[in-house]
């Protein structure tokens, strides 16, 4: 069935549970009242809020149902959340199975309790058929949406086979650049001389330095680039 199908499935579906468990009880319930207000049950008071209330469920759940098709877990589940609200609301139509008549000096009280639980179990037997149908129209859904997911990776296999393939940037040499080298002081002379600033004169040379000739700055004897200014130290100097 297509979704415009299904759409118009639960719209009949929303109309016709109004009808059954709201606008119609709504009306019954109103003249049962007022034509014999001594009639008495647990939920007399409150009944009409507790029909709204639980017919708006069973219409809202039953709505969910026709919505989704047969074989999956969603319409499943509002099913049976539906035939729940469906016994909640009879328990509540029916005050319990106990009901209560006052006429001048009478009193008469009705317990059908054993009546009422036997109604319940009946319409919870619908629950079978709601799974039974679950289980017929599992193994169509079950192609039917692996049929899908194959068509779907097909369409996406001949997108990205249709789609101009981009060029692969070509990889250069690493070279070295200026941000790799150490930044080192530098004077600008009268003369326009351009030269690095000496670092200051020690005295004593520790052991395994070696002074830099270009800006007098001291490195390990292993080290083969001045860290200050980047210049190369002779081989005889790299021990």
């Amino acid at each position: 069935m297509s979704s415009k199908g299904r759409a118009s499935d639960a719209v009949w579906t929303a109309f016709t549970e109004s009808l059954r468990f709201v606008i119609v009880p709504l009306i019954l319930i109103d003249l049962v009242t007022s034509t014999y207000p001594q009639l008495a049950t647990a939920f007399m008071p409150r009944i009409e809020m507790f029909v709204l209330f639980f017919g708006g469920m069973i219409i809202a759940s039953s709505t969910l149902e026709a919505v989704h098709r047969p074989g999956t877990y969603k319409r499943l589940l509002f099913g049976l959340c539906a035939l729940m609200f469906v016994c909640m609301w009879l328990f509540i139509v029916f005050g319990g199975g106990v009901a209560e008549f006052t006429y001048g000096p009478y009193f008469i009280r009705f317990d059908m309790t054993n009546i009422v639980y036997i109604i319940l179990f009946g319409i919870s037997l619908k629950g079978l058929l709601i799974y039974m149908t679950f289980s017929a129209n599992r193994r169509a859904e079950t192609e039917r949406m692996r049929k899908r997911r194959v068509e779907d990776a097909e369409k996406g296999r001949a997108k990205a086979a249709a789609a101009p393939k981009k060029a692969r940037p070509g990889t250069s040499p690493r070279t070295m650049a200026f941000e790799d080298l150490s930044s080192g002081e530098f004077d600008v002379t009268a003369d326009d001389f351009v030269g690095y600033t000496p670092a200051p004169f020690a005295k004593d040379l520790p052991q395994g330095m070696k002074v830099c000739e270009v800006c007098g700055a001291q490195s390990p004897t292993k080290v083969y680039v001045c860290k200050n200014c980047g210049s190369w130290f002779p081989s005889d100097t790299v021990i």
